[in-house]
């Protein structure tokens, strides 16, 4: 008896190119990260750098949906679906090794709770 829906002999390796182009949109958004932060540090001073740096890496699985969804719409529109498979399992991979470091990291917490206290922190002035 053969398989009445055989899986194309391609659809492995377009899944795979998915998974690498979609690595590639990853390095490009921790260089724009990156980026982000020399910039803020060159305008602010006084480690303002770490401000972009840990909520863009903290984040990530929020701003890859910038780029991830309009992906896989481009991919789909285009007859490519294998390919949308492939981006769609590296997000949710992405996404999980993000929670999984963000949560199980007391320095990256320290570093969101830090934050968030000079963030809020609102001194009156002093006459």
């Amino acid at each position: 008896m053969t398989n009445p829906s055989p899986t194309p002999p391609r659809e492995g390796s377009e899944i795979s190119s998915g998974m690498l182009l979609l690595l590639g949109c990853h390095a490009l958004a921790m260089v724009l990260i990156f980026f982000i932060g020399m910039v803020t540090e060159s305008h602010f001073g006084n480690y303002s750098s770490l401000a972009p740096i840990v909520v863009g890496l903290v984040g990530f699985l929020f701003w890859q949906l910038l780029y991830v969804v309009p992906l896989i719409t481009i991919l789909r529109r285009r007859g490519r679906t294998a390919m949308a498979k492939g981006v769609v399992i590296m997000a949710v991979l992405t996404a999980l090794l993000n929670g999984l470091c963000s949560v199980s990291n007391p320095f990256i917490l320290g570093l969101i709770q830090e934050f968030i206290r000079n963030a809020l922190d609102f001194r009156k002035p002093t006459p």
